[in-house]
This record gives C-alpha cells, structure tokens and sequence, in this order.
C-alpha cells in the first residue's frame, strides 16, 4: 500500500510545484516506487518542469472518461529512476469543478496506483478541492514563503483545513453534521462549541479528529531576517488550532532555482550542488524517514487489530 503525501499552500507562487517535483525525483532515487500526480484542477503546470510542454495523456482523460484505467496517463521517466507521473488536467470548466462523485472516483483510483510514494501536488488556495485533496493523504506538507502575506494565507489555508476535517469526522447523516455542514465558522473553537451543544461529547470526538494531523512545514526561499515570522505562525498555529507544525526544513534564497525554472528542469538534477538542492535533498531524506516510520507503525496497528480479530 503507498504512503500518500500531498503538499498545499495557502496561496500560489510560493513554490510548492517547484518543490514537490524536485522532492519526487529525490525520493526515487531512494530505491523507492515513486508516482506523482498534478492535482492542481484547472492550473496544472508540474509537467513544465520536466519539459514536458504537451503532455499526450493528462489527468484530463481520465476525468471525462476517455480511458477508465488511471494507469493509462501515467507517464514513466525512465531517466530519472523509473519516477511516474500524472500531469495535471487544463483549465476546463467540466474538470476544474468536479462532482462529489467524479472526485470521489478519482481518490478511488489514485489509491490503486501500484507505488511506494504517491505525492499529491494539491492546487493552491482554500477552494473545497484544494482542501480535500490535501486531507486525503496519510501525511500532509505544507509550503511558505516567509513574507507575512504568505504566512497569514498559510494560517488561513490550515484553518480551513482543520475546520473541513473536523467536519468530516462525523458521520454524514448525524445529528452533530446535518447542525453544522451548512453552517460558516470563522474559528475551529465555534465548530467544537456548536457540536457540544448539539449533542454532549462532539467536542472530545471533534478534537480526536486532529489527534494524528500534525502538517509538515516547509519554509522556501528563506532568510535569516525572516524567521520569526514562522516562529509567530507555530505559535498561532498551536494556539487557535489546537494543532502544531512539525518543521520539516527550509530552501534557502537561491539564484539558481530561478535559473533551473528557466530551463524547465528540476534545479536537483541541473544544479545539485547548490544551496537550494541540498536543502532539498535533506528535505527529502527527512521523508523517507518518515515514511519508514509511518509503514512501521500502519503494520503494527494492522497486526495488533488482527490479534483483537483473533482473539474476539
């Protein structure tokens, strides 16, 4: 079973595409079977990165049913360690707004993918996609710039975000979900207030929801000067959220990323001893860590259920 790892943001143009697909070919070279999918609906451009201008099978096959199998617009990169890939769809009104039911036969599809790795570029922004494709995976990643415009997008993209799981963890047709789904709240503590009201102990369920969504951060394009504004984004995080941050590493301020952008290919592979290619390659060593950790504890959960079963 792949480990599923999406990467957001709260708004574009901090890198986030620049750094999953740099982090995807770094983590096949681990060894591991790695399968990158833009779902970035209606503004894919991941493929660029590896000058791949018209992609002959995209995303968008799949969505209006030209083919029924996901494997058939995957793409294999055979030049960088077998990496797979599913270039995004365009920027069409049938596939940028997809039904419940065509998203959720895309998920469907997505875990049947035969991979170790399966990283979900997840578009930028608050909409109900964006939000739901990041909470699909097993582990989230989150990526900044350190401006304060950037990190205040950010907060607002993990409110959503926390206030939309919490939501989904109530049974569709309960008492607690028909009170809220079509209520809108501005903080995480009205959803738990109005669940309590509702019904006693919503709150404690709301809050088990979050136990396990701790979203790794990843700072680019950082400088010294800037830290504190992360700092203060942990903080409010921690604070108004009842969750935390995990900081999972910071790209430095780098010429040569703009240059690799330039010439559509991952900065990792065009300049690998630069600044920002060696943080990303500890960036991508801290994954593969995690997702080692994270397998280790999915077999011994299924094991430990297993000998309940048994014993039951």
């Amino acid at each position: 079973m792949a480990t599923t790892i999406s990467i957001g943001s709260g708004k574009g143009g901090t890198g986030k595409t620049m750094t999953i697909v740099n982090l995807a070919l770094l983590l096949a070279r681990t060894g591991r079977k790695v399968c990158l999918i833009d779902l970035d609906l209606g503004g894919a451009d991941a493929h660029i990165l590896f000058g791949l201008f018209n992609p002959k099978r995209t995303l968008t096959d799949f969505l209006t049913k030209q083919t029924n199998r996901i494997e058939d617009v995957i793409h294999t990169f055979y030049s960088h360690n077998g990496l797979k890939f599913i270039p995004g769809t365009g920027n069409t009104l049938q596939t940028a707004n997809l039904s419940y039911q065509e998203k959720k036969r895309l998920l469907r599809a997505l875990t049947a993918i035969e991979a170790d790795i399966l990283l979900i570029d997840v578009g930028a922004g608050t909409s109900y996609h964006a939000l739901d494709f990041f909470m699909f995976s097993d582990l989230q990643v989150c990526v900044t710039q350190p401006d304060p415009a950037s990190i205040m997008d950010l907060y607002t993209f993990l409110q959503l975000a926390t206030i939309r799981k919490v939501l989904g963890s109530f049974l569709s047709q309960s008492e607690v979900s028909v009170v809220l789904r079509n209520r809108h709240f501005a903080t995480l503590n009205e959803v738990f207030d109005l669940a309590e009201k509702t019904m006693e102990g919503a709150k404690n369920e709301a809050r088990q929801a979050l136990r396990y969504f701790h979203p790794l951060l990843i700072v680019n394009r950082d400088r010294a000067d800037n830290r504190i504004n992360t700092f203060k984004l942990r903080r409010m995080v921690e604070k108004y959220l009842n969750i935390d941050i995990p900081d999972l590493g910071s790209i430095p301020e780098d010429p040569r990323v703009e240059e690799a952008l330039k010439s559509y290919m991952p900065v990792c592979d065009l300049f690998p001893d630069s600044p920002a290619a060696r943080s990303l390659e500890e960036i991508a060593g801290k994954i593969d860590k995690i997702v080692t950790l994270f397998n280790r504890n999915r077999i011994s959960h299924n094991d430990s259920k297993a000998a309940d079963d048994i014993s039951a």
